[in-house]
């Protein structure tokens, strides 16, 4: 893999370096991120055949939200990894749905993520008097009930994910 949440030799050997060890004690990094880091290394390297371009792929992040776990993998990844992979973790780690979030400190493709198959009405940049950015998502009000998250939930995500405070309006 071409990046990972912790060092390649941490992940590999279960014992972490202090830099690592770190990150899990401050909840940047949680012991299913490294487990799932684990797995992931050792389909690359014994079924290659049908996960090698798990070599090419970046897993930065997982987010576990009860029944649903959001991945923050590399730019263009979505389009490398394939349903046979998404179904083994699914198995593997019962989980009923998996979202798929390329890394980027723009808000509009994690909202857009995180809705599907909902869209955005409009996302509009907002300058505060401190000199702060927010951002306004302004969603369907008809979608609501189809979104996996409620407003807060979305709010926090789209921070965690992306850096930036975004609100959510349905309209």
């Amino acid at each position: 893999m071409k990046a990972l949440p912790a060092c390649i030799t941490c992940v590999s050997s279960g014992f972490l370096c202090n830099s690592c060890q770190k990150k899990l004690d401050t909840g940047e990094l949680t012991e299913f991120e490294l487990d799932l880091a684990k797995d992931l290394l050792e389909l690359e390297e014994t079924d290659h055949e049908n996960f090698g371009f798990l070599k090419d792929v970046s897993f930065y992040k997982a987010i576990d939200y009860e029944d649903v776990v959001i991945f923050v993998i590399g730019n263009k990844d979505k389009l490398r990894i394939t349903q046979e992979l998404i179904d083994w973790i699914k198995n593997t780690y019962k989980i009923e749905k998996i979202i798929l979030i390329e890394k980027t400190n723009k808000p509009r493709p994690v909202v857009e993520s995180l809705i599907a198959p909902s869209k955005v009405v409009s996302l509009n940049e907002i300058f505060l008097a401190t000199g702060d950015i927010e951002f306004k998502a302004v969603l369907p009000k008809s979608d609501k009930n189809n979104i996996l998250f409620t407003r807060m939930e979305l709010e926090d995500l789209i921070l965690e994910l992306c850096g930036k405070r975004t609100r959510i309006e349905y309209l």
